[in-house]
């Protein structure tokens, strides 16, 4: 791994951190207002998207950096999936190259197997109704 990987790993953790963060202000049950919840559905989501997708984009591989699943896509895929499309059905849509990316990433093994888990089946899953919807 060289320094220019430990950078941008870094980065992505701090991307992912940061839509999870606006996500989190969206909650409706938690008292978000109507309008936070739609500022997160039509400013928030397009813009962190947009910047997720180009930076995939800019990759040299199928995956944020290169070729292999990283910790990068693990907390990209979690902030993107349990904080954004799984809540705000259709988000993706528009963003071709992540939507393929979260398909790729669930056809990983290793992640197949774990979604296919009852402990992954007991999990809390954010949906449509954290926006109020």
């Amino acid at each position: 791994t060289d320094e220019g990987e430990l950078y941008l790993t870094d980065k992505l953790l701090a991307d992912a951190e940061d839509l999870r963060g606006e996500g989190y202000k969206s909650f409706a049950p938690w008292g978000a207002t109507e309008e936070a919840v739609e500022a997160f559905i039509n400013k928030v989501l397009p813009l962190h998207f947009g910047n997720l997708e180009r930076q995939l984009k800019e990759s040299t591989g199928d995956y944020f950096i290169g070729d292999s699943l990283t910790i990068a896509d693990i907390a990209c895929y979690d902030a993107i999936t349990n904080f954004g499309s799984n809540r705000a059905i259709g988000s993706l849509d528009g963003f071709e190259t992540l939507k393929a990316w979260v398909d790729k990433v669930e056809s990983n093994e290793g992640i197949k197997n774990y979604m296919a888990t009852e402990s992954f089946a007991g999990l809390w899953k954010f949906g449509p109704d954290t926006l109020g919807k």
